[in-house]
Formats: C-alpha cells, structure tokens, sequence
C-alpha cells in the first residue's frame, strides 16, 4: 500500500476469460493507492461494473483477501503470497459481457479501461428464490424443498468435519446446512488477541478461507447454506455470554458501553453493515447461499423485551442493506429462541421468511413443530422453515433415550407436511446425528418430496380426520418457549381436533410471585366422548416452589407441589367440560404435554392438497410409534382398519399411492372417491408411519388415436414382469411412447421409432428397467396425435 496517493495503475487480471452462465468469474486487482486498512470499505473501495448482453448494469463490491494452500490429508492451510483484492462475480446472460473496475479511498476515484468477458450456456440451476407460494424454486422454476439439519461449526477439524458431513448428507439426499460466523467456528471478526482474530474491521482470513471451500464443496455435493451471520451469545452477558470478549464492548474499545447499543448505535451499524458488505462481496456471488440470516436467536440477548423496537429497527434496515448491496438477491431471515417473536420483525417485506426454533420435552415433539410452521404460514402469510429442533431432555444423552433417531425422523416428516418450505433442523449434528449415523433419515423423505410437485401445483395444508382403528390419547405438545403464551382458550371436540392448535400453549405453567408477566394458564373446553382422565406432564426443569393446580367445571380437583418429569391426573366423565390447569405456586414449572385420555385417533395426520384440490399428499402416524414409548414399553401394536379423510378435495376417483416411511419403497396402491368433497382413504396397517398421495382421475380410459386403432395396455397393474402394448397402425407412423411418473418426469423411453401399417405389440420389461412399484401414465406420441393412460406397476 501506498500512503497519501489517489488510485491509479489499475490491473484487473481475470482468472478466465470464459466462463458458464451462473458460475463464478473473478478478477485479481492490483493499482497504486493509498490506504490503512484494506478491510474497511471507508478508506478503500474496489468495485466492478459489468455489463450485460441485454445492456443491464450490475456493481458488485471487491474484497482484500490472503490465499492459502490447503493441506486435504489434516486440514490445516499455509498463507500463500502477500495477499490482494478480489471481485467475484456471477453472469446470469450468455454473450459477450464488458466490465470495468474503480479503485477509491479518500483521495479519489480510478477506473480501469474496459474488458471483456464470454459467458456460455450452463445447466445451472441458479439461485433460490421466492415465489407466490409457500415454497422456494430455483431461477430455473425447479422448486428447492429443504431437507437437511444444523452444521453450525466443526467439531476439531473443519476441514475433515465438513468433509465428512457433507459427504455423508449428500449420500441421503440432504440438501441443506446451517453454520454460523461463531467465533470458535466460521467467525472473521473478534477481539484482538483471541484465536487469530485482529479486532474490528480487521477479518479472519483463515475462517474466510474455509467458507471459500465451504461453498465449493457444498456446489459440488448439491447442499445448499442458511448464512448466519450473528448468533445471541455475540450480544448477551447472561445465555452463551461472549459479550465481555466482543470487539463491540466498550471495555474492549469497542463504540458499545451495554449489549443493546449494537442496535441502535450509529457507530456499530456502521460496522456491523462493512463485514456485511464483505460477506456480500466474498460470497455473495455464490449459488449455494441459500439465504442470509441476520441473527440466531435474537431474543435472548440482553434485555430485549425492553429493547425490542430497536432489534426489529435493527433487522428491517440490516435487511433493507442487504438486499442493496447483494446484486444476486439471496433471501434474508433471521430467527428467534420464542416463537412469539417478533410480529413486526415477521411481516416486514424484507424478511423473506420465517423461522421456529422447538426444544420440547414431549415423546411427539413433532406435533408442536408441525403446528408452529402452520400458524407461522398463516400469520404471516410467507414461506416457514423449522430452523432448529430437538428434544429438551436435561442431562440424559439422545443416544440413550433415542438412539435411532425417532425424533428426528417424526419431526421432520411432520414439518415436511406442515405447509412448511422444507423439513425441520435438527440440533445436534455433531454428538448425536453423525456418532449414531442418523443421515439415513433424510433420504426417503427427499425421495418422496421429490415426486411431488408442491411448488407447481401450489400445495397448502388442509384439514383431514380419521375414523376407525380405535380410540387412543390426545397428547398437546407446547410450542412457545420461556414467554408469554399464544392463547390461553382452547377448544377440543370429540374427534380431538384442536382450536387454536397446541402450538400456542406455553412450555411453562408460570407461578403467582416471579415471571409474573407470562402468566397465561390454559383452559380447555372439551367434550369426552366417554370417560377419562386429563393429565399435566411436567418436564426436566422447574423454577422455585411451583404447584400444579387443576380445576374441572370451575371447581379445584387437584393441587399439589410440583415435581419434574411427574404425572398429575384427575377423573373425567364423559361429556363436555372445562378444565383447567394452573400453578399458584412462587415459579415455573416445565410442561412436557397436556394429555387427554379416550379422546380421538390413534394416529396423526398431516395433509396437503393442490391448490386444484385434484391431489393430496402427506404423512400418517402411529402416535405412539415416538421416542419415548418406544424407549418405555418397545414398537406399539400397528393400528389397522382406519380410515383418512382429506376435506375439500374434487369430487371423483382418486389413485392412491402408499409410500414407506423409512425405505422409501411403495408399499401398496389404491383407489378411491370422494364423498361431498370428501376424499375417503382406506389406510393400510400401520406400525409407525406410512406417506400417501392421491391423484385425481383413477379411472381415465384408455384414448383411441385415430391412427391407432384398439389400443390397449395390459395388464393394469401390471403384477408381473412385463406390459404388453398393443394397437393397430392404419398408416406408416413415427411412434414415441414414454412413461412419466406422475410429477410429470419421463421415467423410462418404452418404444421410439418408426412403424409400418398393421397389427403392433409390444412387450416391455418392468423389472428390467428398474421401474420402482407406483403410479404411471404412458404417453402416446403416433405421428401428429398424442395421448395417455395411466397405470399401477404393483409391488
């Protein structure tokens, strides 16, 4: 560097004059100036201007950067040359593009003489975007469902940590991961003196040149980044403190003399919106960004109930900088601990989705998730994400109480069919998911997801019931965590359908004397249709002295002191009544569930139709297939003779598909009617869980071409080997005939050529081809006529 010297000699060496649409084109930059510090976009600034084909003009932030040579055997990297600045950028037109670069600092402005590049056309799927429905799809109009789970930093090599992960996500179709700039993880500003770090505006760049291969790597795997940027601890003195190390700290010369001036003091925005700018600059380029988020768990810093304006201040105009700076329009969230955080924050346009965060202790935890992506979707009417999960169960290890992964495997498929964007993430990755090699629970589900069009087709949640198979225990998983609850009425019919869902119950009973402020104890009115009991589960912790109190018609049938991990019960007759449950006592106690006895189905449902309402799809659940039955008592009795009932569906027949859980094979087909818009489905036997989806139009005939006399398809379904096609050709005819699953993807080319006039027959192989048990249409092409029939190929 050159001090008191404005910009000049201005070199801009690409790394390639050709380059695929949607890949990365850089720029190595050298020039003559003077500067301090090259991370502070404040004293110098390297931008690049291109141009597209079409005549668009796109500026893009360059990036002061060491390389390093990585060590692939340990993961460890040597600094390699003296360091210089950078521009990526990411061509999405094929042509001819001209761009130019400009150098400033606090002397002046330099701009290089125009160059060029070529973009080629790439198959490239572009970067995640929004659309008019509760899902995400690419650039190329392909939808993106999440189904992943939380990488937040490595375990003691983040090289070879990441590796493997990501290696071993890939194999089970995972597709995305959530890290965060932590200071003991991707972090690259920190106190001066801790681990490398140099202070303010001065970036890590070993931890920036690991998110370099990070986004490489994960390209190349099809694992796609939720970004964080800040995690609560960066902010808080009392959960996960790190406040008394930060570089933000006034004791540390920071600008911040208490944890709330991060939001509101000019000086630190400031700062905080350069490693923006540099993040955006780095990374910003990268497809396998699939959102930015600006904070983890914002509500558990300092005071933030007093502070709350300024935090949602903060995030609208951190978000509105984002979407100004990043040319490539990632999507930007953030998140909180508390579900009812915040409304404001939510409903802004530059949030572009939301998040849950559920720690329970109830065996079907994934209840309160999948209700908690529901009313999130419906509130705020934007696409959801569960961005963390797992079960709160004190001191004892998940791979005691759950070494299988039940939870994982319910919680996800239940938020999958939640009206969510994506599967839940679970927690957890590195001591639990990875040690007991628990990746094996993605792949089904992306598999299923997969074959379905929920983008497209504009897929929401809808209301459905089950009759047979039985009575069992309406078990309420509480959704909101340590805060003042959604609702405090509740109303529960004999069915055992729930109003408002059970998402909005507290995870705490609050005490009459301390957190006074979150008191909102529950009343249930509810009709038994015979005698029972209702039942308050506490969990692992309690606050000082708590009681449980529970009232029936109005009347106190029970009170007693408060223990963890206890049941407290009283009788109930069959009828309709009003219960409900308190804690007179001085503090909290933790809620597992509220469980009511005789009351409803066996199993759980969660449904989602097209926004047709000609197809449905979702997952069925033995309620007492979950972690903590299974641990108690080993697998529960399969439910059988049940029956579905997906509401508001198309009168007609449906094809019905049954798909396993945990194989992803199809296990059985089916047909079905509706009934007054009721689409009625006779449910196989069920052990744990099975997936469905029904299609209208189970009883299409076969269509007669003009030119194809007596085409038939047989048999239907086919149960052996071989389908026989056969038709009569009245001319010479060029002749295509395909098989498409019924996602509209050609599966398999049975027939393509040409055919003289007369008697044709076909014989194509099932198992030769691979063609998994499900349902088809074969789709005729007979010179310039087209036609189709749908089929079953049986198990």
């Amino acid at each position: 560097m050159l001090f008191a010297q404005a910009p000049s000699a201005i070199v801009a060496a690409p790394v390639s004059t050709t380059v695929a649409r949607l890949d990365k084109f850089e720029l190595n930059v050298s020039f003559n100036a003077g500067y301090t510090n090259p991370y502070d976009y404040d004293d110098i600034t390297v931008r690049g201007i291109f141009t597209a084909p079409g005549g668009r003009k796109d500026t893009v932030d360059g990036f002061f950067m060491q390389d390093y040579t990585l060590n692939t055997t340990n993961g460890s990297v040597a600094a390699s040359g003296p360091g210089g600045f950078k521009i990526r950028f990411t061509p999405n037109e094929t042509g001819a593009w001209q761009y130019t670069v400009q150098v400033s600092n606090t002397l002046g402005t330099a701009t290089a003489a125009a160059q060029s590049f070529q973009c080629n056309a790439s198959t490239a799927k572009g970067f995640v975007r929004k659309n008019g429905t509760n899902y995400l799809n690419f650039d190329n109009g392909e939808q993106y469902v999440p189904v992943g789970q939380n990488q937040a930093w490595h375990q003691n090599n983040i090289y070879l940590n990441y590796k493997s992960w990501l290696q071993k996500l890939s194999d089970n179709k995972a597709n995305i991961i959530r890290i965060w700039q932590a200071v003991w993880g991707f972090g690259i500003e920190w106190k001066n003196g801790t681990d490398s770090y140099t202070g303010l505006k001065r970036y890590k760049q070993t931890s920036a040149y690991y998110t370099d291969w990070l986004m490489e790597e994960c390209k190349s795997k099809g694992v796609y980044i939720m970004f964080c940027v800040n995690h609560h601890g960066m902010v808080s003195s009392n959960v996960n403190p790190n406040w008394p190390e930060s570089p933000y700290n006034a004791v540390n010369g920071g600008p911040c003399a208490n944890t709330w001036d991060f939001f509101s003091n000019t000086i630190a925005k400031n700062l905080h919106k350069n490693r923006l700018r540099y993040i955006v600059a780095r990374w910003g380029y990268s497809q396998s960004v699939m959102s930015w988020e600006l904070f983890n768990e914002v509500d558990w810093t300092d005071n933030f109930a007093t502070h709350k304006n300024a935090v949602k201040d903060w995030h609208i105009e951190m978000a509105g900088y984002l979407k100004s700076i990043d040319v490539n329009k990632h999507l930007v969230t953030t998140s909180y601990a508390n579900n009812v955080f915040d409304p404001n924050t939510w409903s802004s346009p530059s949030v572009d989705f939301t998040q849950t965060h559920n720690y329970i202790g109830s065996p079907n935890v994934e209840n309160a998730l999948a209700s908690g992506c529901s009313d999130y979707v419906t509130q705020y009417n934007k696409p959801v994400l569960n961005g963390e999960f797992g079960i709160d169960a004190g001191s004892i290890s998940l791979s005691t109480i759950d070494p299988n992964g039940i939870y994982i495997h319910n919680s996800t498929w239940a938020t999958a069919f939640s009206g969510a964007m994506g599967a839940g993430m679970s927690w957890w990755w590195d001591t639990y998911i990875d040690p007991q090699n628990l990746y094996r629970h993605y792949k089904p589900l992306s598999e299923f997801i997969a074959t379905l069009a929920l983008k497209n087709d504009n897929y929401k949640k809808t209301t459905s019931a089950v009759t047979g198979g039985g009575t069992a225990d309406l078990s309420l998983t509480p959704g909101i965590g340590f805060s003042l609850a959604g609702a405090s009425a509740f109303t529960i019919d004999a069915s055992g359908a729930v109003t408002p869902s059970a998402a909005q119950l507290s995870n705490y009973l609050f005490g009459n004397v301390f957190n006074t402020q979150f008191r909102s104890p529950p009343t249930f009115t509810v009709t038994y249709p015979v005698a029972g009991q209702f039942k308050v589960i506490t969990g692992s912790s309690t606050g000082t002295a708590a009681k449980v109190n529970i009232y029936l018609d109005g009347t106190s049938v029970l009170a007693q002191d408060a223990a963890i991990n206890s049941t407290y019960s009283i009788n109930v007759p069959a009828g309709a009544h009003t219960i409900k449950a308190d804690n007179l006592g001085t503090d909290w106690i933790n809620i597992a569930n509220y469980t009511f006895t005789n009351i409803g189905s066996p199993l759980n449902t969660y449904i989602l139709k097209s926004a047709d309402s000609s197809k449905a799809a979702g997952w069925v659940h033995n309620k007492k297939y979950n972690w903590q039955y299974v641990k108690d008592n080993g697998v529960p009795t399969a439910v059988s003779g049940a029956t579905v009932i997906i509401h508001g569906m198309r009168n007609g027949s449906y094809m019905v598909q049954f798909t396993d859980c945990t194989t992803g094979m199809v296990t059985g087909t089916a047909t079905a009617t509706t009934v007054s818009n009721n689409l009625v489905i006779t449910l196989p036997s069920i052990a744990w869980d099975v997936a469905i989806t029904a299609v209208f139009g189970g009883a299409t005939p076969v269509i007669d071409l003009t030119s194809a006399k007596q085409l038939k398809i047989y048999p239907n379904p086919v149960e052996n080997v071989k389908l026989f096609l056969e038709y009569d050709l009245t001319t010479t005819s060029k002749v295509s005939i395909d098989l498409f699953d019924l996602a509209g993807r050609k599966v398999a080319v049975i027939f393509y050529g040409k055919q003289l006039p007369g008697h044709q027959l076909i014989e194509w192989n099932v198992m030769e081809n691979k063609i998994k048990a499900g349902f088809y249409i074969v789709r005729f092409s007979i010179g310039n006529e087209t036609g189709s029939k749908k089929i079953i190929i049986s198990p």
